[in-house]
């Protein structure tokens, strides 16, 4: 499994928006609430902490998605259909990986009135999602702990 570094985002003073910080701590240029651009070089204020949903929607751009289970489940969670526009960590309800195993299952509950994501029938609660959504909190808890040493 190759996944993507934890991301370095800081908050555009101008637009709000989460936006990639440069190694000498500016902001890219990128384009603004209701304007064309923002200025690139403006100072961040605070880099943004690097959460489970920032980190898994950094995973979503990746080519790797047939064969690396974390990739395959950023496209899933950020990555609509064709006619729709792709979400961002702002757009979903979820920041860490045990709020979305629950929201996957709170999901379920209310398109079948049961929580068992295991096909029809089925007796067991988790299936093949909630073992990715496991496989990437492991892979995120792996990077924190390689940063924090």
């Amino acid at each position: 499994m190759n996944t993507n570094p934890l991301p370095r985002l800081g908050e555009c003073p101008g637009c709000t928006q989460e936006i990639r910080l440069r190694t000498d701590g500016t902001l890219y240029q990128h384009p603004g609430l209701g304007r064309p651009h923002c200025p690139a070089g403006r100072r961040h204020a605070v880099p943004l902490e690097p959460t489970f949903v920032r980190w898994l929607h950094a995973n979503a751009p990746r080519r790797d998605g047939r064969t690396d289970r974390v990739t395959s489940l950023a496209q899933q969670m950020f990555h609509g259909c064709t006619r729709s526009p792709n979400r961002t960590p702002a757009d979903v309800p979820w920041t860490t990986a045990e709020e979305l195993h629950d929201a996957l299952h709170r999901q379920q509950l209310r398109l079948t009135g049961s929580e068992n994501r295991s096909g029809y029938g089925g007796t067991e609660r988790c299936d093949w999602v909630c073992r990715d959504v496991e496989t990437a909190r492991a892979a995120y808890a792996d990077l924190r702990t390689r940063k924090a040493a």
